[in-house]
């Protein structure tokens, strides 16, 4: 009954998308005060400029940019002719809509040591757009890099330059970039977007990247821990592990404790996986919450299966809580103390079960990182604090290792 990772994954949406700004254009040249000087256009081509504006006073802009084609005709311009005629460009462009002609003016614009440093930003800006529109990616990026460098602050141009990167499959430094964006926005003083980290989660789930998906969860629950998100970085971490029924009751338990469950799905598998490990009283807790949240029905034939299972043992178990005390005392081993530490678990007396895990790790025969991680989900759950926190950093192979990393990060949202 688990959630498909693809399933998942496919509700991770971007929800950055490349900014599409409607270009803007100057009536006139937008011109630097102390370097651009119309006095220094070329004689050559006065005249085809001069009609060309009343041309476009009067209306007709196929005219006009037709006396612009003439000026550039006539031979080599200089700086000033180019700059200017660009500019010419870019208004008739924006009456126009013409999104050629417009690229045309931005990039004869941009290349000229004319247009003022603070005005090129909102240029290369404008130029991506148009270069996004026509599919072509590969030169929005180099565009964005441009933007990147001069603005490296500037979160929404390196978020934009992280989804180009992702659409042209360059997934690590979509991911890297996406990090910057974060880091940015963080140093600027404002709240960073949710959607920020769930696309850094995205990109890392889809391109496989173990690694990077650790690192893009542990990112989204430490800046957005709500319950949707604990239970997709959850649901993402056990899917990506070859879990059996112990670790899944593991998964399970933090879910609990973030308040994660969600769904018929969740809690019955939840409730199956406890009554397969031998906890009834785990089973019934569990059993009764999904009922009084409306997420299990007592009627379907299943849930009924269940109650009576539970029925059955849940007695004799916490009868014989006593008398296995005992045996896991004077057992050779830790494996009596780890199962009664997680019987008491499940009944809720976090106190006993971490008596009991600590008993466990006291002998042989049980692993250490499945004992402190269990200690030190008990001691978290009792409101250990500094206690969890030791048992669990306790907790170093395997996934539960990992797992202890998000026990340690529901820890630290705690008061």
């Amino acid at each position: 009954m688990r959630s498909s990772r693809l399933v998942l994954a496919a509700a991770l949406m971007i929800g950055v998308p490349v900014a599409a700004k409607k270009p803007e254009a100057a009536a006139a040249p937008a011109a630097s005060a102390t370097t651009f000087d119309q006095k220094n256009l070329s004689k050559a081509i006065r005249p085809a400029l001069a009609e060309e504006q009343k041309l476009e006073a009067a209306g007709d802009l196929p005219g006009a940019l037709a006396q612009l084609r003439t000026a550039e005709a006539t031979g080599s311009l200089n700086s000033s002719d180019t700059f200017f005629i660009a500019q010419r460009k870019l208004g008739i462009a924006t009456k126009t809509k013409d999104n050629a002609l417009l690229e045309e003016a931005i990039k004869g614009s941009v290349s000229s040591e004319f247009l003022p440093a603070t005005e090129k930003p909102r240029y290369l800006q404008n130029l991506a757009s148009l270069t996004v529109q026509r599919n072509d990616y590969d030169g929005a990026t180099r565009i964005y890099e441009q933007l990147a460098a001069m603005s490296p602050g500037n979160v929404e141009v390196l978020t934009n330059l992280a989804v180009l990167y992702s659409r042209q499959k360059q997934n690590p430094q979509a991911i890297a970039t996406l990090r910057k964006a974060i880091d940015a926005g963080k140093a600027n003083g404002k709240p960073v977007d949710e959607n920020l980290y769930r696309t850094e989660l995205k990109i890392a789930v889809d391109s496989k990247l173990a690694a990077e998906t650790q690192a893009a969860s542990m990112d989204l629950i430490g800046a957005y821990p709500s319950p949707t998100n604990w239970r997709d970085v959850l649901l993402l971490f056990r899917d990506g592990q070859k879990l059996d029924d112990q670790s899944n009751l593991d998964v399970f338990r933090l879910m609990a404790a973030a308040g994660a469950l969600n769904g018929e799905r969740d809690y019955a598998e939840y409730v199956e996986t406890a009554i397969a490990r031998g906890l009834p009283g785990e089973a019934k807790g569990v059993l009764a919450e999904g009922v009084q949240k409306g997420m299990l029905s007592s009627s379907k034939p299943y849930i009924a299966e269940y109650n009576r299972t539970i029925a059955t043992r849940v007695g004799a178990d916490r009868a014989g809580l006593a008398a296995i005390d005992k045996e896991a005392r004077s057992a050779a081993t830790g494996k009596t103390a780890l199962g009664q530490g997680d019987a008491y678990f499940g009944y809720g007396d976090y106190a006993k079960a971490a008596e009991m895990y600590r008993l466990a790790a006291t002998k042989s025969g049980v692993d250490p990182t499945t004992v402190n991680l269990r200690l030190g989900a008990a001691l978290a759950r009792g409101g250990d604090k500094a206690g969890a926190t030791t048992a669990l950093a306790g907790a170093t192979t395997g996934p539960r290792a990992t797992l202890a990393k998000y026990w340690l990060a529901w820890l630290d949202r705690k008061a």
